[in-house]
């Protein structure tokens, strides 16, 4: 009885064979009937793929680049505090026990280099002119292993750990109309009392980060001066460089653990600057956005395309239907037909996206005056190309394609016969 049922069984999937690749012929060749209008067509999908993922591929990029300059130009991954320091901004709140603390950063391999600093508010003044400052005292050696002060030096030479030496931002010193070589006073109040301290210093560099706020509102003296000048010997703050940004992230870390506690607060940068943070965050959605918009244009643009396809052939499916054609294998040819030209406009698109992401990737976009949240871009933003976004980003758009062509291959399966042979244009 199975033997007797073998051959149909055969002939019939032969048929279906046929008749899917007679249909996969007539769609191949149906694209191409009106060559322009399909190219058309095609461009409107791959530049809408092209702009969706350079979109991703800058918002990656500009995360990166943000992240990158808050953090790694003076900031650092995380800093560690006295419990309650950030909040009353208390130079009398500083850790004390910094040689324990030290030998415990030197043992946590997550950490690549740190740079304790002493900071306070202060009045420094010269001959001409008088400007408050925040005046940091930093190692010099260890400073420059976390933030970019040693390479942001424009004149003079950097800190060497001799007391008078100090660093302004070149904004400052025009502020102060002080030059290399010249003499300024800083003025500060002592912790524990508030007495005013005084001390003379000579101007060794300028330093420009290409942000105001640091240009203008900065300078920088030796650690060991700066203890004395506040008659303290602890420091209030220390800058963390990670082995990996990422870790910044991962607040599951075991190292963040040990290093909160009763009396120390360790946070990280994006706790650190949440402004920043959540500015970052929203640009996340720029992507969803941009494709939004981009499907939406390329499903009117395919929609309207299919229906003049469609109405240009009436009379070909009346026919078709007249001599034994099924609406569903008309239903789908069309589908056919849509889907190959997603597929030509997804292998276009995703060349031309990897051209134009690549040459951003190298080349970079110059933002040098644009500031965002108080954070100026003095860095080309590079494009960071993620393979998995291409790949999911064609898949998408290859099924947006198909969800386009299903009103215009429904249209075209509910056809009569005797009307679509009369139809014309």
């Amino acid at each position: 009885m199975t033997n007797s049922m073998q051959p149909p069984i055969k002939l019939h999937n032969q048929q279906g064979s046929a008749q899917s690749s007679l249909i996969s012929r007539l769609a191949k060749r149906s694209i191409f009937r009106n060559t322009r209008r399909t190219l058309l067509t095609v461009l409107l999908i791959s530049c809408s793929l092209v702009a969706i993922l350079f979109t991703d591929a800058f918002v990656r990029g500009m995360v990166t680049t943000m992240v990158k300059i808050s953090t790694q130009t003076f900031l650092g991954e995380g800093q560690i505090h006295q419990v309650g320091f950030r909040a009353a901004n208390d130079i009398d709140l500083y850790i004390k026990d910094t040689d324990a603390l030290y030998q415990q950063l030197n043992n946590i391999e997550e950490i690549q280099a740190y740079a304790p600093r002493i900071l306070t508010g202060a009045m420094t003044s010269s001959s001409e002119n008088v400007a408050s400052a925040m005046v940091y005292g930093v190692d010099a050696l260890k400073e420059a292993q976390v933030s970019k002060l040693k390479l942001a030096m424009t004149q003079g030479d950097y800190l060497s750990n001799v007391d008078g030496e100090i660093l302004l931002g070149e904004q400052l010193a025009d502020l102060l109309e002080v030059n290399l070589g010249d003499r300024l006073v800083v003025t500060v109040s002592e912790a524990h009392g508030g007495e005013l301290s005084q001390a003379l210093f000579r101007v060794s560099g300028l330093f420009s980060f290409n942000e105001r706020t640091m240009d203008i509102g900065m300078a920088f003296i030796n650690l060991s001066q700066g203890q004395k000048l506040l008659n303290i010997k602890g420091v209030h703050e220390v800058a963390l460089r990670l082995q990996h940004l990422t870790q910044a992230e991962d607040k599951q870390l075991p190292f963040w653990q040990a290093l909160n506690n009763e009396q120390l607060e360790t946070l990280s940068w994006q706790e650190l600057v949440p402004q920043l943070s959540s500015m970052l965050a929203m640009t996340q959605y720029s992507t969803l956005i941009v494709s939004l918009i981009m499907y939406i244009l390329v499903c009117l643009g395919l929609i309207n395309t299919m229906f003049m396809s469609i109405f240009e052939r009436h009379t070909e499916f009346g026919i078709l239907l007249a001599i034994g054609t099924r609406a569903k294998q008309l239903f789908y040819q069309i589908m056919l037909e849509g889907f190959f030209i997603g597929l030509l406009s997804v292998t276009v698109g995703l060349i031309l996206a990897w051209g134009v992401c690549y040459w951003g990737s190298i080349v970079g976009i110059d933002y040098s005056e644009l500031e965002m949240s108080g954070l100026t871009l003095n860095e080309p933003i590079y494009l960071v190309i993620d393979a998995a976004t291409f790949f999911y980003m064609a898949i998408a758009t290859i099924v947006v394609t198909l969800i386009a062509c299903l009103y215009p291959a429904f249209h075209a399966a509910r056809l009569q016969p005797s009307f679509a042979m009369r139809k014309t244009l």
